[in-house]
């Protein structure tokens, strides 16, 4: 099979995975909730068994890579992801969504921590941020395709029916796209200690978690502020995740293919300035303003994802690759759980979404501190 193939088996893989196993619940939410008659809390704890899985996930993987490899590993995430979404289509009360959630949670991490060292050996090391920047395009595509379909279909059920079906599509074409021979082979004696093999291992750990306090805090409440704090109507709000899931899209071949041409140091420190540029553009709450900010988001989102990313492929691939990996994926849903609570907790207390928003452009100012002093480090040692 081309190449043109298999990248567009990863591309469809990571919008399966993530944006449709992981976020569609997001654009879902009010509906499934009305659905089931549940509260807040309860509908939102359900929606977190999701991270849960995510993060049990990612240290699965980290552990058994080294065994099954990248290929067998990406198949059995994908398949689980369809499972979860086939359980979605007829799920007869919250004890079946809850498990379906908590199933595609832990099955995408499979997809996730694969997908970029796959990608890279598809087009090259010379293309890594390319490689990298595709797949993290397809999170905002799928993103993207999962709020359409919740406008233009009656019901959140045949929402996941529509996914369910384009994710055995997808799982059709990644297993004849890509063979297990064509990958890295299994090695055995992988362990997440291949992370310390990266200069600065700790610091990339601390500004990844920096990172996601930040877009935890931007995914979650920007759609809030702008329809409590800026008085957006509800649709208008609503169309901050579709203008999310575009920037995503759009991100991330553009910033890969500027990484590879000017190098991770330029676009990962302007990325990081765009994430603070755009927390601060959508507290305006102005019109065209706000909006403006949250398609930058996406952009500076991608940005940041695919340049950490790259820069643990340059140090390490295959199966070593995706152990260490799935330790920063860990990192990262970690901060993602943090997030939400931190800013719900602040919103509380001052009556307004604006402060988390702040939140998140000061998590994102120190993170680009970390790396700013991180790059300055590694020229000094050359």
């Amino acid at each position: 099979m081309s190449k043109l193939a298999s990248i567009t088996s990863l591309v469809a893989a990571t919008a399966v995975s993530q944006a449709f196993g992981r976020f569609t619940y997001s654009v879902l939410y009010i509906e499934i909730r009305d659905d089931f008659d549940l509260s807040n809390t309860l509908a939102g704890s359900i929606g977190s068994l999701n991270l849960v899985g995510y993060l049990l996930g990612s240290l699965l993987v980290a552990y058994t890579i080294g065994n099954l490899g990248l290929v067998r590993t990406a198949r059995h995430g994908l398949l689980g992801v369809i499972i979860g979404l086939l359980l979605l289509t007829w799920a007869p009360n919250m004890a079946v969504v809850t498990f379906a959630l908590f199933l595609t949670g832990l099955a995408a991490a499979g997809v996730w921590v694969t997908a970029p060292a796959l990608a890279t050996k598809i087009l090259g090391v010379e293309k890594q941020g390319l490689a990298v920047g595709w797949v993290t395009a397809g999170v905002g595509l799928g993103f993207f395709f999962a709020c359409v379909f919740d406008a233009a279909l009656q019901t959140w059920r045949s929402v996941y029916q529509i996914e369910a079906l384009l994710g055995i599509t997808t799982f059709a074409l990644l297993y004849l796209s890509i063979k297990t021979s064509e990958a890295t082979s299994s090695q055995s004696g992988i362990s997440p200690a291949a992370l310390r093999q990266i200069p600065g291992w700790l610091n990339l750990c601390l500004t990844y978690g920096l990172f996601a306090i930040a877009a935890s805090l931007t995914l979650t409440f920007s759609a809030a502020l702008l329809e409590d704090d800026a008085g957006f109507k509800e649709q208008s709000a609503s169309l901050v995740f579709a203008l999310i899931g575009l920037g995503l899209a759009l991100g991330g071949p553009t910033v890969g293919w500027l990484a590879d041409r000017i190098g991770r140091k330029a676009t990962q420190l302007a990325s990081l300035a765009s994430l603070i540029a755009s927390c601060v553009l959508i507290t305006t709450g102005l019109p065209f303003v706000a909006p403006a900010g949250t398609l930058l988001f996406g952009i500076a989102f991608t940005g940041v994802v695919v340049n950490i990313t790259t820069k643990v492929s340059s140090h390490l691939d295959g199966e070593a690759f995706g152990a260490a990996y799935a330790v920063l994926t860990i990192v990262f849903a970690a901060g993602l759980a943090v997030g939400p609570q931190l800013g719900g907790i602040i919103a509380d207390s001052s009556g307004s979404f604006r402060p988390a928003l702040l939140l998140s452009a000061a998590c994102g100012f120190c993170a680009f501190c970390l790396t700013f002093k991180d790059l300055d480090l590694a020229d000094r040692n050359r």
